[in-house]
């Protein structure tokens, strides 16, 4: 994947957990449903699916930083 494509994701998955944030959502419980839903698939399917889960879990984190600045 190209860094630009790699760096749009990751703007693009930051703006979708503020919008879950500005409209009330809990957002642990919509990170911890995403990984639930991702653990379903076979790990041999994809392995990029412990990447995701990862890139999920950092992204809640800086959320949870810039929310606490």
């Amino acid at each position: 994947m190209s860094e630009s494509r790699e760096l749009a994701l990751s703007i693009a998955l930051e703006a979708v957990l503020c919008a879950a944030r500005s409209l009330y959502v809990d957002i642990d419980e919509l990170r911890d449903r995403a990984i639930e839903l991702l653990m379903i698939v076979p790990s041999n399917v994809s392995p990029a699916v412990a990447q995701a889960i990862d890139e999920i879990d950092e992204a809640t984190n800086s959320l949870d930083f810039k929310k606490s600045s």
